[in-house]
């Protein structure tokens, strides 16, 4: 499968919003997650046989880059696209000029903070009762990448 990262257009954005809400526990409102595709937001999207496999939406203020949201599609998890987004938001705001990359994450989200870490992300702080989830609340580390 080749898989192609670039900016999110009107025609991918609805099937990236689909993602959003099949992978999140508290989706944001379609006008809500269409804004985070506006400067000073940046979405990626990645493509797989011309179809939204998974994207990445990015806040970029002065030098400071804030990974909003990473989603994949739930049946093509487990197979690296997370992890090209990932190398995208790196790479992407590097060029723009960032000079660190902030993202937070569920506690019990251990997939996702491995893959974090592996790319240098270390947590700064954690957030106690951040979350909302299933069985209450539930706390969110708060990641850095220095570029």
């Amino acid at each position: 499968m080749t898989i192609n990262i670039v900016a999110v257009c009107s025609q991918t954005l609805p099937q990236a919003y689909e993602i959003h809400t099949q992978v999140t526990h508290s989706a944001w409102q379609y006008s809500t997650f269409a804004d985070a595709t506006t400067a000073p937001y940046s979405t990626r999207i990645a493509l797989a046989n011309e179809k939204v496999a998974g994207y990445a939406q990015i806040l970029m203020v002065v030098d400071e880059a804030t990974l909003m949201d990473i989603a994949v599609e739930p049946s093509l998890q487990g197979q690296g696209i997370g992890r090209l987004l990932l190398k995208d938001v790196i790479s992407h705001s590097a060029d723009a000029g960032m000079a660190v990359i902030w993202l937070e994450v569920r506690k019990s989200n251990l997939a996702a903070i491995y893959l974090y870490e592996q790319h240098g992300f270390v947590v700064q702080e954690v957030r106690k009762q951040y979350y909302p989830a299933a069985d209450g609340r539930e706390d969110a580390l708060i990641m850095s990448l220095t570029l």
